[in-house]
This record gives structure tokens, sequence and C-alpha cells, in this order.
């Protein structure tokens, strides 16, 4: 058996025990791909990392994120969290990283003091997909047709991890939303099909200018819901400054779940995304080897 460090990071939250939690497992390359999706779901968190030696010349480190269900090519808590960890594991508290997951190489920028810090990372810019019929989606998660925001259309975007954005007319309606997984499914499937499971439903509300709230609906998360997802917020600020000019959007995440979150996205230059995290934890693991 391997004993390896593993360090415990709470993502895009204000204080520690909020946001999104990932267990990060340091020094991998030994490990195999089964190995690996085992220990995932052991964890029952919406991603774990593993960190291992790059394969490209560009990269500093290879970043592979598992869920529950199977391994994604590119994920938003995974990379900041991951870097953090990397970062307080080597005692480098600032650094400018380049990470390698399956979808490419991304920038990554960690300034921590002690165990708490920001991190934040440049995504790919953003594929505009087809905008979509609400209908099917909005009955999936429990909300009436008119909820639908009448101007703002429900589309595909993707900045390495497919995404749907679900505006909603008002708040009120995205803090009533439940996800009926086998409904979701049927209707997912009529969209992607074989690519519902990873297929994230962003729904997002204005609060004030510049401020959103949002949910994640996804089927290959524990419990259906995801407390904070960079990958979708990424895409939503390319969204929001395609159609409305927006270029700075603060989105509140997690908050229904208990697990409340804080995302930033900056797409005044290409698509930036940052928010706090804080080492909750540290140690080792033993994991058998390939």
């Amino acid at each position: 058996m391997l004993q390896l460090p593993i360090t415990y990071v709470d993502v895009f939250a204000a204080r520690p025990h909020e946001g999104n939690h990932l267990p990060v497992v340091h020094s991998a390359d030994q490990l195999s791909t089964a190995t690996m999706a085992a220990f995932a779901r052991r964890t029952r968190q919406s991603e774990t990392s593993f960190l291992q030696s790059p394969t490209v010349s560009d990269a500093d480190y290879r970043n592979r994120i598992f869920t529950v269900e199977s391994e994604i090519p590119f994920a938003g808590h995974p990379t900041l969290g991951a870097a953090a960890a990397l970062c307080h594991h080597a005692g480098t508290p600032d650094r400018e990283l380049m990470q390698q997951s399956m979808h490419g190489v991304h920038r990554v920028s960690v300034s921590l003091d002690g165990n708490s810090g920001t991190v934040s990372m440049e995504q790919s810019a953003c594929e505009f997909g087809d905008e979509l019929d609400a209908q099917a989606l909005l009955r999936a998660l429990g909300l009436p047709e008119d909820a639908a925001h009448p101007t703002l259309p429900v589309q595909m975007l993707s900045t390495g991890l497919p995404m749907i954005v679900i505006p909603l007319i008002s708040p009120e309606p995205l803090h009533s939303a439940r996800i009926d997984r086998v409904a979701l499914n049927q209707a997912l499937e009529r969209i992607e099909s074989g690519s519902a499971m990873s297929l994230n439903c962003y729904v997002v509300a204005e609060e004030s200018e510049g401020e959103w709230s949002a949910r994640s609906f996804s089927l290959d998360v524990v419990g259906g819901e995801d407390p904070a997802t960079g990958s979708a917020a990424g895409p939503f600020g390319a969204y929001l400054r395609e159609r409305t000019g927006l270029s700075q959007v603060g989105i509140s995440q997690g908050v229904d779940m208990g697990e409340p979150s804080r995302l930033r996205v900056d797409t005044s230059g290409g698509i930036v995304v940052s928010g706090d995290v804080h080492i909750v934890g540290t140690g080792t693991v033993s994991l058998p080897d390939a």
C-alpha cells in the first residue's frame, strides 16, 4: 500500500467549513484509474483531485478530477482547491501555476496566508451552444413554466465542461427548486444523448446589479446539487457579458444546502474565476499502487 499525502480544502468559502469541500491526493503517479475512481466514490464529495506529474512540457502538474460517477475533463473548484493544496504542501504560498487537466492547460494564481487565501484561474474561451426549450428542465426541477426569465434564454455553454444556464425571472422560485432525478435524466438525454450524467443545470436569478444567486443540479454529484460550480460560473459570466455587457459578477451558491459559497467572475479580459480557499486538514491516506 502507498502512503500518500492528502489535503482537504474548502473552496469558494468565506470561512472554513463552508463552500465546496475538496480532498486532494498528492504524489498520485502510481495510482491506477480504478483506484482513483474507487476512492472518489468513497469520499462522497462533488469531486476529488489526484495530483500527478505532468505529461506536457508547459504544465507544472496534472490534476485528475473524479466525481462519484466518473473522471471528468475539467472542473472549477477542484482546479482552485488543488492549486491551493499543492502550494500549501510545498510551502510556496504565492505562486502562479500551469495546471494540466484532460481539457488542456490553464493558468492558476495562488496567494495564501497560512491556511487561507485566494485562488484564481483562467478558463478557456466560452463555447456558446444551442438555445433550449426550458419547459422540461423547469418541470424536472419542480419549477413552474412562468419562472423562466422573459428575455434571457436557456442555453448550452462550455469552457471545458458542458453546462446549461437556466435564468429565472426572480430569486423566489430559485429557493424552491427540487431535483427529480428521473425527470431530469429524461430531459437531459433529449438534449445531449450519452452525456446527461455530467451536464450541470446552472439555475440563476439576479439579486441586484452584478449580483446573482445560483443553484447547480446534476446527476453525477451526491444528492444532485453542487454547493459551488466554477466550471458553470465561468461560462455564465461569458453569457452575461454577451447578452447584457456585464463583465464583473458575484455569485452566491450553496446557500439552500447550508454550504454557502461565493464565486467571482471577471470577463473583462478572458474568463477568470476566483474565490477564497481554506486548508482544513492534512494527513496521509493508504491506497494500493497500480
